[in-house]
């Protein structure tokens, strides 16, 4: 056969294959990708509305390869339902035989295609990346199932950045026989050694396969690729024999290149299981301050804390936990048995389906154990309770919340997964968005949880106090709440009392009887007492459990307990501190030094204790002081962040400190926070900073992690840390002043980031040193202070200071958002050529960020700028990216939202409207906070047009109205501009002063200002429909003028997309006017460029006068023959909703 016969039987074959897929429901197939036994087709499921990826056996495909297809079916079936394994639609055949699978079409690729075209992923994403698949191969391996050719091509990415493990063609089933001998299939390079070599792959061979594909992610290139002359034998021997030892990558945690390197392992038997592997990267990003993702591992190998195994084939999330706050979720533990008190469980019991459990009194009344106690009780009969130790942080209402959700994800992992990132980035704004939706998630599981929370008297803020108020006041019967407290206050008990859904246990119900003592005493602590000496010491403490603990050590070993007994007195404090001291007086020197030692910090594991108290052996030392029942109580069994967590009774730890002197205290304050900032423990580096009379040392922490915080879209944590520093201080450091403006600006809070630039003007200006650092200073703070204005429209020429420093190497973060500021100056110039080339450079900062935020910025600008140029898949393609980027910080955080916005506008001019409005509608539930001017554009505007198009007129009034208060506040005509011209869109009435107005602008005339160019580009369009409504002749005709007008002066600008706009706009004129031929003339070449660029909805959203000119046009076989039938397909049917009066 000749070449040419070849090329023509190809092109039939596909021809046939395409019209069985249309046969069988998928039109327009296009083909995306090419294997040993099929093609990838991506197709349009009309019945659903949806683009879908089809895979084909092709007919010349028999034998093994055959067989490889239907084992990739009964893969994908088996393990169905997986987060981050791709899902099967469907299995069928073609009318002519042909087996295809249906899956979800993923357009944002594979991690292969990011990795080409954004260079190496940071290792905090490459480290999410890791929990994730490391859950899917655990899934696998438990349904006895290995993948063979795990890499970066067959990892794809949702459209919300999720990784997904997908072409499971070369599965093998462990039942199966093996693979003949000597033949391996996958990708050598990452491929074990072992099967390289022959043998049968196992599970250890997926997990090298996901430690390589890390080590290319994170490097750029496979550890083992072939070198120059290298033949494909040596490459293979070499891979066979050189282990991985060395992982070099700047700021990556040594343990985490470990933890890679012992993936890679030559020996199987060496490597960890994947689910080992998986929890390793969770340790590491809790080590690291990172949010912990979920790993979804099968059930049958985690279990919830008092309950059994779940259901074998469920799938369950491990969520993540606050690093600053691992043994705030865990309760107490004791190493004795504890005093049954059937009488308050009982109590408990019978008012426990009311919504607040108040357990009350003063220190040492066992509050906390009774909490415990009923803890256990519950979960015995199959609830789900979590636990929250609050302390002075929980002040901080955002931090208090933050704690809370994160205390609930400990036992329902399922449950507020993006509650925390809404938090940090909304603060303040968000709290009863957060409260509501927490409540409502709940309710919606249908399972009860209840939420222990200890010591609340701790927390004396207002807002900490009105958001538990609104918590309880607002509350559902699925949640319920236990308070242990030291008072009554800070909770609305009144309000809960009246409802019936209040049970109190106060200090008189909690004191030890005459039976609870003595099971105390004699039973739990062993004391030869007699029934006398347990009345006297019963009546003497008045029952309070810690007197008698204190009491029970004060006995052991003395001959005559009477006497001792006797010289109690009633007094709580005096007995408290009398028995303290007597206790104390007993321990061995060195013991009570360890004591005093490591009593300063809120909890201590076995190497803060070393570092604190100079033992070497912390662990060893905790575990005796736990044997002594020296008041000191495990967190847990399991401590989950990797270490054995410990604390000690409050009163007795308060009593020890006491004995410590000031320069003592201070000099343990300081050993803390150095080991807590060592260890990533952020927040309680801070605390003991503070406490050692250290304020210097807090600023430092601050700014050492500022830049880090901010990028990670760790707003709350970052400025709640800043607000716990002296105000005159942090306003003297202009650094740090830095750190405080760029959150606000991007939250849209001109005001607070203009008072913090101010006082960075003001520090800059105090010293007159001009030294490197305060050179760079003033240029950070050029680059916050343009970029502010820029924000909020109001433009004008880039500082001298900036311009002199755009072509430098990017390297820092101000360097990185100079160009970000330079771009928006280009991108108000029209000159979009120079905003992709500034982004081109800007990519170069990717290996120098601290998180997705700026980069992510950086692909939204480039998308705008490829957006006016009409290059469509190129801005698709960077809204994309950046929506990817910003879900890393999580669904409802600024970056996400201001990506989705872009996104989803983009997507509606595309005709996508159910995905757009699923993306517009994201973060608007959240409120105004945070976006550019181009996203609350699109979101406000964009997200009413469609909610009108929808039918949906009261949606899009309120969300019209919403859009205008904004752009009132934040004085932006451009938004205002937008907002009145979707409201006459929408046929919604304005005011009567605007209305006339807009009918005496003069006609438009070209501007040199983007803003100032949309504004009056908007409020032409808003005159031109006004004047089209009156549906008079003389009014078309002055409609006509004003679009002739536009089309005239946007015609001397490079504005692609403006121009075409103005074209179509001016169209619809012409055809009001009655001047139908030149309408018709004019809209073949418009149609043909809407129709190159896949924008129905710029034809569709021109005006219904388009209608009869689209018919017309139709009808003209050889002029509508030349265009896209699919395309035309889309507009007449968005016709059908748009194109009519």
């Amino acid at each position: 056969m000749s070449e040419s016969e070849g090329d023509a039987t190809q092109r039939d074959l596909r021809s046939g294959i395409v019209a069985e897929l249309a046969a069988a429901g998928f039109d327009g197939a296009e083909e995306i990708g090419r294997g040993g036994f099929g093609v990838v087709y991506r197709c349009a499921e009309q019945s659903l509305d949806r683009t879908v990826a089809v895979k084909v056996l092709t007919s010349e495909v028999h034998g093994d390869e055959r067989e490889r297809f239907v084992r990739e079916q009964h893969a994908l079936g088996r393990l169905s339902g997986h987060p981050n394994i791709v899902e099967v639609y469907q299995v069928d055949i073609t009318s002519t035989g042909k087996p295809f699978i249906v899956m979800p079409y993923y357009p944002q690729s594979s991690l292969d295609a990011q990795l080409r075209a954004a260079g190496p992923f940071h290792w905090r994403d490459a480290l999410s990346i890791a929990v994730k698949l490391a859950g899917a191969l655990a899934a696998a391996h438990v349904n006895d199932i290995v993948h063979r050719d795990v890499k970066p091509a067959n990892i794809l990415l949702t459209d919300y950045g999720q990784p997904l493990l997908a072409d499971f063609g070369i599965v093998r089933f462990v039942s199966e026989f093996p693979t003949a001998t000597g033949v391996f299939v996958g990708t050598p390079t990452f491929t074990a050694p072992e099967v390289l070599s022959g043998k049968t792959p196992q599970a250890a061979a997926d997990v090298y396969s996901l430690g390589a594909t890390l080590f290319c992610l994170i490097t750029g290139h496979a550890a083992f690729e072939r070198r120059p002359g290298e033949s494909m034998a040596d490459q293979l021997r070499r891979i066979a024999t050189v282990p991985v030892r060395d992982l070099n990558v700047p700021d990556m945690p040594e343990e985490m290149a470990a933890a890679i390197c012992e993936t890679m392992a030559i020996n199987p038997a060496d490597r960890p299981s994947a689910a080992q592997f998986g929890e390793r990267c969770r340790e590491v990003q809790r080590r690291h301050g990172q949010t912990v993702d979920m790993m979804a591992v099968p059930a049958a190998t985690s279990r919830r804390r008092g309950q059994g195994t779940v259901p074998e084939k469920r799938i369950v999330g491990m969520g993540a936990v606050t690093p600053s706050a691992a043994t705030k979720f865990r309760p107490p533990t004791s190493p004795r048995s504890l005093v049954a008190r059937p009488r308050l469980l009982q109590t408990l019991r019978q008012g426990e389906p009311r919504r607040l459990v108040l357990i009350h009194g003063p220190a040492g009344f066992g509050k906390s154990t009774l909490a415990v106690q009923w803890t256990r009780s519950l979960e015995s009969a199959g609830m789900s309770v979590a636990w929250l130790a609050v302390d002075a942080d929980d002040n901080n209402v955002v931090w208090f919340l933050i704690h809370l959700v994160e205390a609930i994800r400990q036992v329902r992992p399922e449950l507020a997964q993006d509650l925390h990132g809404v938090l940090e980035e909304r603060s303040e704004s968000s709290v009863r968005y957060v409260i509501a939706a927490l409540i409502d998630e709940i309710h919606d599981s249908g399972e009860p949880i209840a939420v222990v929370i200890d010591d609340w008297h701790r927390v004396t803020s207002r807002a900490s106090i009105e958001a538990m108020s609104y918590l309880l006041e607002h509350g559902c019967h699925h949640l319920r709440l236990v308070v242990t407290s030291r008072t009554r206050t800070g909770l609305p008990l009144s309000t809960m009392s009246v409802a019936d859904e209040l049970v109190e246990i106060d200090s008189t119900a909690l004191r030890f009887e005459e039976t609870e003592a003595q099971s105390f005493l004699v039973d739990v602590n062993g004391l030869p007492l007699d029934d006398l000496d347990i009345l006297t010491l019963q009546e003497s403490t008045q029952g309070w459990v810690a007197a008698l603990q204190l009491a029970s050590l004060s006995l052991r070993g003395r001959d005559d307990p009477g006497e001792f007994i006797g010289r109690l007195s009633d007094q709580h404090q005096a007995i408290g501190d009398y028995l303290a001291d007597n206790v104390l007086d007993q321990v061995d020197p060195a013991l009570l030094d360890f004591l005093m030692s490591t009593s300063v910090t809120e909890k201590v594991c076995g190497d803060l204790a070393t570092a604190l108290s100079g033992v070497a052996a912390g662990d060893d030392m905790l575990e005796q002081v736990l044997k002594q029942d020296l008041f000191l109580h495990r967190a847990e069994d399991e401590s989950q962040d990797g270490r054995q967590w410990f604390r000690y009774h409050r009163l007795f730890a308060d009593h020890l400190q006491h004995r410590l002197g000031m320069d003592r205290a201070i000099r343990l304050h300081q050993m803390a926070s150095a080991w807590f900032a060592d260890h990533g423990l952020l927040n309680d580096a801070v605390d003991h900073a503070l406490a050692a009379r250290e304020p210097e040392r807090v600023m430092q922490l601050v700014i050492d992690h500022g830049e880090e915080l901010f990028e990670s879209s760790r707003l709350a944590t970052l400025l709640g840390l800043v607000a716990k520093l002296p105000r005159a201080m942090a306003e003297a450091n202009p650094l740090l002043q830095l750190y405080i403006a760029w959150p606000n600006l991007v939250a849209n809070r001109h005001v607070e980031a203009g008072a913090a630039l101010d006082h960075v003007d003001v520090a800059l200006n105090a010293d007159t040193a001009d030294t490197q650092g305060y050179s760079e200073l003033r240029f950070g703070a050029a680059v916050a202070r343009t970029a502010s204005q820029y924000a909020i429209d109001r433009f004008s020429p880039l500082p001298e200071v900036l311009i002199a420093h755009l072509d430098d190497e990017v390297t820092s973060f101000s360097a990185n958002a100079a160009l970000h500021v330079a771009s928006l100056d280009a991108l108000n110039r029209f000159d979009f050529d120079e905003v992709r080339r500034r982004q081109r450079q800007a990519a170069t900062f990717l290996r120098h960020s601290k998180g997705p935020l700026t980069v992510m910025f950086g692909h939204c600008l480039a998308g705008l700028a490829a957006y006016e140029q009409l290059d469509v898949a190129a801005a698709e393609n960077s809204f994309r990216t950046a929506h990817m980027l910003a879900l890393r910080s999580g669904t409802h955080s600024f970056a996400a939202r201001l990506a989705s916005a872009l996104r989803g506008g983009l997507l509606y001019q595309m005709g996508k409207l159910d995905d757009a409005e699923a993306l517009l509608d994201e973060g608007l539930e959240l409120g105004p906070e945070g976006g550019s001017m181009e996203s609350l554009m699109a979101s406000y505007g964009i997200g009413a047009r469609i909610k009108a198009v929808r039918g949906n007129l009261a949606a899009a009034e309120q969300r019209l109205d919403e859009g205008a208060k904004i752009a009132e506040n934040l004085s932006v005509p451009r938004l205002a501009a937008c907002i009145v011209n979707e409201r006459i869109r929408a046929g919604l009435p304005i005011a009567e002063e605007e209305h006339a107005r807009l009918l005496w602008l003069e006609p438009y005339r070209r501007q040199l200002d983007g803003t100032k160019a949309m504004t009056s580009e908007l409020e032409q369009d808003s005159a031109i429909r006004l004047l089209l409504a009156e549906s008079t002749l003389g009014a078309a005709e002055s409609a006509c003028a004003r679009a002739e007008s536009m089309i005239h002066e946007i015609g001397t600008q490079n504005r692609p997309r403006a121009l075409l706009q103005a074209q179509l706009t001016h169209i619809a004129c012409l055809a009001a006017a009655g001047r139908q031929a030149e309408a018709i003339l004019a809209i073949g070449p418009v149609l043909a460029q809407c129709a190159e660029h896949d924008l129905p909805q710029f034809v569709v959203d021109s005006g219904w006068q388009l209608a009869p000119i689209i018919t017309a046009f139709q009808h003209d076989i050889g002029a509508s023959g030349r265009l896209p039938p699919m395309f035309m397909r889309k507009v007449m049917a968005a016709s059908d909703l748009n194109l009519r009066p």
